[in-house]
C-alpha cells in the first residue's frame, strides 16, 4: 500500500495542474468574451477525470487502511477524524463539483454562461480541495508535499 499512498500523493499534482488549467481557461474565456471551444470542454473533462483517478486511489487507501474501523473511538483524535471523515467527505464533494462543472458548462448554450458556470464551479472546487489537503504545516495531520523519496527509503508516516 505504500506505493498507492505515494501514487496518491504524487498524482495530486496532476490534479492541481489540470485544475489550474481548467480554471484559467474558464476565467480567460469569460474575460476575453470568446466562444466556448472543444479545448475548454476538454480542460474541464480532463480535470474531472483526474479527480476520478485520485478518488479511486484514495478509496483504495481508505479501504485498505480500515479507516472506518477507527471511527467509534477515534473521532476525538484530530488526525483520525481528518482522514477518516473530513478529508474523505470534502474530497468527495470536490469530486462531485468537478463533474458538475464539466457537465454544467456544456449544458448552457451561451458561451458567457458556460464560462461563468465553469469558472464558478471550478473555483469552488479549488477552495474545497485546498481546505481538504493534509498540508505539511497542519500540526495533527500534516503530510509531506512529495512522497517520492519514500518509495526508496521507506518511512511512511
Amino acid at each position: 500500500m505504500e506505493f498507492v499512498l505515494v501514487l496518491h500523493n504524487l498524482f495530486r499534482w496532476a490534479v492541481v495542474v489540470l485544475m489550474v488549467y481548467a480554471l484559467g481557461r474558464m476565467v480567460g474565456g469569460l474575460v476575453q468574451k470568446r466562444e466556448f471551444t472543444g479545448q475548454d470542454r476538454k480542460a474541464l473533462s480532463w480535470f474531472a477525470i483526474s479527480m476520478d483517478v485520485q478518488l479511486l486511489l484514495g478509496l483504495v487507501l481508505y479501504i485498505s487502511n480500515g479507516w472506518w474501523s477507527t471511527l467509534p473511538g477515534g473521532m476525538s483524535q484530530s488526525a483520525v477524524r481528518f482522514f477518516a471523515v473530513e478529508h474523505l467527505f470534502m474530497m468527495v464533494i470536490a469530486w462531485v463539483l468537478a463533474h458538475v462543472a464539466a457537465r454544467g458548462a456544456r449544458v448552457s448554450r451561451l458561451a458567457a454562461a458556460q464560462f461563468k458556470r465553469g469558472a464558478l464551479l471550478t473555483g469552488i472546487t479549488v477552495l474545497v480541495i485546498l481546505l481538504s489537503i493534509p498540508w505539511p504545516w497542519a500540526a495533527s495531520h500534516g503530510r509531506p508535499l512529495f512522497r517520492l523519496a519514500e518509495l526508496w527509503w521507506g518511512g511512511l508516516g
